[in-house]
């Protein structure tokens, strides 16, 4: 009995060994990504993430290049009902928009008309006044809406070339509205008349509906005019409509 169990000992390992050798996998596979006890992953090679993405950060870049002059878009998907522009007594013209802007706080709308037809590709932007509203500009706006009389009150600044006209008058509602008118510090025939509209309450006609008056003198030639909808700095929505001008 003791000599048949012996050499049954040395045949066992050969049949054991194939089964240690298929068990254990000592690199792991292309591509794979190995993770600790701790769960966190161990990053790949910087050759392999360089063949995976070779242009990441310059299509990040690129990507916020283009974005950069953009007005930002808002996460809510919020669009005004309609847009029109509408004629009133003593041949103004408004630009009336039904929309719930009484749900926006610290809201403003501005406008930027672009003559004639605008260029395929061409970028137009907003004022983006509210960077401005604050200080001294800020207490100009209150003195604005309190000077009721006639003729209103006006206050004007220059920044960067650009000058800010802030005018607080009796609007075509009846009320002390408050716009600021925006154009070039030197005369500049091919510059896009631009308005922002501030204290949405003086030029509405109620929650629903804002009506906004476009000067004759600043809007005078026709074309599209570009309208932006702010909460603070933040853009709500944008629309364009056609223009008439004034004849």
């Amino acid at each position: 009995m003791r000599h048949s169990f012996f050499p049954l000992l040395l045949i066992l390992p050969i049949f054991l060994a194939p089964v240690v050798v298929l068990g254990a996998d000592a690199k792991p596979k292309a591509g794979e990504t190995s993770q600790a006890a701790g769960g966190d992953k161990f990053q790949q090679p910087a050759t392999d993430q360089a063949q995976a993405e070779p242009n990441a950060d310059t299509d990040n870049a690129d990507a916020e290049k283009v974005d950069f002059d953009k007005p930002k878009r808002p996460k809510t998907g919020a669009r005004p009902t309609s847009i029109a522009v509408t004629s009133v007594p003593g041949g103004l013209k408004t630009v009336t928009i039904h929309f719930r802007w009484s749900l926006f706080p610290n809201a403003s709308i501005e406008v930027r008309l672009v003559p004639g037809e605008p260029k395929e590709g061409a970028t137009v932007t907003p004022i983006y006044f509210s960077e401005h509203l604050k200080g001294t500009v800020r207490e100009a706006l209150y003195t604005c809406l309190d000077h009721t009389g006639e003729g209103g009150h006006t206050h004007s600044f220059t920044k960067d070339k650009i000058v800010y006209k802030m005018i607080g008058r009796r609007n075509s509602l009846g009320k002390q509205g408050v716009h600021v008118q925006v154009h070039p510090e030197e005369s500049d025939q091919d510059a896009n008349p631009a308005a922002a509209y501030l204290q949405l309450d003086t030029w509405a006609v109620g929650q629903e509906t804002l009506s906004l008056d476009l000067a004759r003198d600043e809007f005078a030639k026709s074309g599209v005019l570009f309208v932006w909808f702010f909460r603070g700095d933040q853009t709500v929505w944008e629309e364009q409509i056609r223009w008439p001008g004034y004849k």
